[in-house]
């Protein structure tokens, strides 16, 4: 299963600007199309992976879920 990326569209033409996963910061695309600047801010912290174990963002599945995945 690979990575479902969102698209990003010009706030003037609405035309396709990129394609991509953005998980915090903010991005400013100018269009080819329109010349119109598109701001782009997001913010997912917490639904990030965190590479720190133990990572202090993370929810332990429940022990149902656990159960399911052993199975």
């Amino acid at each position: 299963m690979g990575i479902v990326y969102k698209e990003y569209r010009c706030s003037g033409c609405k035309k396709l600007l990129f394609r991509g996963w953005l998980a915090e910061g903010e991005v400013e695309v100018k269009c080819k199309s329109c010349h119109a600047f598109t701001t782009i801010k997001q913010s997912q912290f917490n639904a990030m992976l965190c590479a720190i174990l133990p990572c202090p963002h993370r929810v332990a599945p429940a022990k149902k879920q656990l159960a399911m995945a052993t199975k």
